[in-house]
């Protein structure tokens, strides 16, 4: 957990003692100034030097930028190299199904998850440059607040009551208090980045009320972007066992000791804020959800589920351990279907819409061989589009505002600093560059979609402008797998087809998020755009090494220039670079594809997500038409 300026008080951060520096600074010259000349004309100062966009200033964080110009200043090449079929020919195929659009999909369908606590933490604000970049880099996500920390250590209180005392806490855990002022705080942050919220109230420490008063005021600081109040985050692990750190209920709490509880928090919510949407239960048990569906009194709620595919800590259930091998095995992908298949039927059965509040590709606590890689990344984009293919309107990655220094290192995001002493900059991982790919699809319906083999998945989307996006994940070893030429079979005729990769050089490639915050100790480099390379290892570049020359703002990592600096041909990328994502009219074309043609042929990198769009032929007006 973070050492939120709630919890403890922590040392001033570096970039404070600057900003002091800085303060002292200006009031001695203040002092100067009044004693000196009056009659001395005041200097006329220098204008504002460009950066290396002309017209964008030197250190400009990447949301005060359009990401087109971003994409232009990176030189991409007008075909993405290596798309263009082999002469071997294809060997797998994608078909595009004709039919009626089914599911919807939209922007702010993936979103991120943070912990309850999370809420007093003071990065959090909309002045933090990265937050409000990456929450861009989104565009327009759910921010959901719950996690273990809701029932354990999060105390809410609207007139500045003293913390507890008699809350049982493991070894190394403090109770946070939050506090209207934090969800002010907070709200000015999503206002900014058009994200809409779900808050968690406490349900181990059962105080219906407290619930109803975190609503009210979650309400008037959020306005219309709270979408939902959960009650307790996954009320089905309370007990599991004795000596378990995490049961905090007694072997006889089950579904209908949590139902009764579940009305009860509705009814106090619901007396403050009429009507408000209850969204539970966070779990991952269909008893449970089931359970909470049938509470009465819980009105139109949104029925919550939480998945995450390898989570056997132990080594229990062999095909659960989070291992490379079961992540890209079809088994995991089908344990997915399983699961999320039956919440839609469930969550259709009761009327309710169906969300995932939180998952990830595990749970486990510390580092194993898939936290922070290529094969997390490559599962957190296959897997938003694959629950919601099966019916899922919002999923949500599980997150944290810890340092990636000793932070969860499943985190879709991280800061810079320690966990005594985080700083203000932040970046995301590879699975965060694998969520902002997917959230740059536009809105439409899914489109039905086959494929011949078993370690390549499809998903489309039906825009209803004349475009059509299809995303495709292979699922080979990246290490040793060869370029596999894929034929997209398609109901329509195509002008063209563009697209962007996400993709590594071995399924256990990370990108390279310290390096953002290495280079703010010293100076910004000043890249040259030309040694971009778009397709990562495809291409030539690394990181371009020329020499600073004018400093960086250290409380910023998502800058234009390092946004203009290649990952390099070792690092997970997305076109062979970190955010933002290349807009869709800004990027490469697949090269080979024939105007008119029903089928594109694009060549495949093995361990990679690609997401193409296509653009339909329009049919040539008739004769009659035309006069």
């Amino acid at each position: 957990m973070v050492a939120s300026p709630a919890d403890s008080l922590a040392p001033a951060s570096s970039s404070s003692r600057r900003r002091r520096s800085v303060a002292f600074l200006g009031t001695a010259l203040l002092l100067l100034t009044a004693c000196s000349d009056q009659s001395e004309p005041a200097p006329t100062p220098e204008p504002e030097p460009t950066g290396p966009i002309s017209g964008v200033a030197r250190n400009a964080p990447l949301h005060s930028v359009d990401p087109a110009k971003v994409a232009q200043a990176r030189e991409l090449p007008e075909t993405y190299p290596g798309s263009s079929a082999s002469a071997a020919g294809a060997n797998a195929t994608v078909t595009v199904r004709d039919g009626d659009p089914g599911e919807d999909y939209r922007h702010g369908s993936v979103g991120l998850s943070l912990e309850s606590t999370d809420l007093a933490d003071e990065r959090l604000n909309a002045d933090n440059a990265d937050l409000v970049s990456i929450l861009d880099s989104l565009h327009e996500p759910m921010l959901r607040f719950g996690g273990n920390s809701t029932d354990r250590r999060f105390f809410f209180t609207a007139s500045d009551e003293p913390i507890p005392k008699d809350w049982p806490l493991n070894e190394g855990e403090e109770i946070t208090k939050v506090t209207p002022d934090d969800l002010k705080r907070v709200a000015k942050l999503t206002e900014r980045t058009e994200t809409s919220v779900i808050i968690s109230a406490n349900l181990a420490r059962y105080h219906p009320d407290r619930a109803g008063e975190l609503a009210r005021h979650a309400k008037d600081a959020f306005g219309d972007r709270l979408v939902g109040i959960m009650v307790g985050n996954e009320p089905n692990g309370f007990y599991q066992g004795r000596d378990n750190d995490l049961t905090i209920k007694s072997e006889d709490w089950d579904q209908e000791t949590y139902a009764k509880q579940l009305t009860a928090y509705s009814k106090a919510i619901h007396e403050r804020v009429p009507n408000f949407r209850i969204v539970a239960p966070g779990a991952y048990s269909a008893d449970w959800w089931n359970a909470a569906a049938e509470a009465p009194g819980t009105g139109s709620m949104a029925m919550a589920v939480h998945q995450y595919p390898l989570s056997e800590c132990g080594s229990q259930w062999e095909h659960q351990i989070p291992t490379v091998e079961n992540a890209v095995d079809p088994e995991t992908r089908e344990n997915v279907d399983r699961l999320v298949s039956q919440a839609a039927e469930d969550a259709d059965e009761h009327e309710l819409p169906l969300w995932i509040t939180e998952t990830s590709l595990s749970a486990c606590s510390g580092s194993n061989e898939i936290t922070e890689t290529l094969v997390a990344a490559v599962h957190q984009a296959e897997y938003s589009m694959r629950v919601q293919d099966l019916g899922v309107e919002r999923v949500a990655a599980h997150s944290s505002l810890a340092p990636c220094k000793g932070g969860a290192p499943m985190s879709v995001l991280c800061s810079d600093g320690t966990l005594a002493n985080p700083e203000e900059s932040f970046s995301v991982r590879a699975n965060g560059l694998a969520l902002a790919l997917i959230a740059s699809i536009p809105q439409g319906n899914m489109v039905e979609t086959a494929t011949s083999t078993d370690n390549l998945t499809s998903f489309a989307v039906e825009h209803g402008n004349d475009t059509v996006s299809v995303v495709l994940t292979d699922y080979r070893n990246p290490a040793s797998g060869k370029d596999r030429t894929t034929t997209v079979n398609l109901p329509f005729a195509v002008d063209y087809a563009t697209q962007s990769q996400l993709r590594g050089p071995s399924w256990t490639s990370e990108y390279p998020v310290a390096s953002l915050f290495e280079d703010h100790s010293n100076a910004s480099n000043s890249p040259s755009p030309s040694s971009g390379a778009t397709g990562g290892p495809s291409a030539s570049g690394e990181a371009a090494s020329s020499a600073p020359d004018y400093p960086a703002d250290p409380d910023v990592a998502l800058s234009v220039e390092r946004a203009l600096q290649p990952a390099g041909s070792q690092s997970v990328s997305v076109d062979g670079y970190g955010l933002p994502i290349t807009p869709v009219g800004e990027r490469p074309r697949v090269g080979g594809v024939k105007a008119g043609s029903k089928t594109v042929d694009v060549t495949l990198p093995a361990g990679s997500t690609t997401v193409l769009t296509l653009k339909k032929t329009q049919p040539s007006p008739s004769p009659k038409e035309s006069q």
